[in-house]
């Protein structure tokens, strides 16, 4: 992988890391308000971090392949 392509990739993965935090977030708030019960929240939580734990995986990879580690 070229640099450039590393370092697009890399951007993307921060992207996507974004968007799940705010999917997070927005959880969260839904919970707070009585829209999901314990479970449906539980379950989508447990979907949402496991999904941020791959991709912040594959952040690092991509940032070592850079040269920051």
């Amino acid at each position: 992988m070229v640099q450039s392509d590393i370092g697009a990739y890399s951007k993307d993965l921060e992207r996507q890391r974004d968007s799940l935090l705010n999917d997070l977030k927005a959880l969260e708030d839904r919970h707070k308000k009585g829209v999901l019960t314990e479970e449906q929240y539980k379950e989508r939580r447990r979907e949402i971090e496991r999904a941020l734990v791959e991709i912040m995986d594959r952040l690092a990879q991509a940032r070592f392949l850079m040269g920051q580690t």
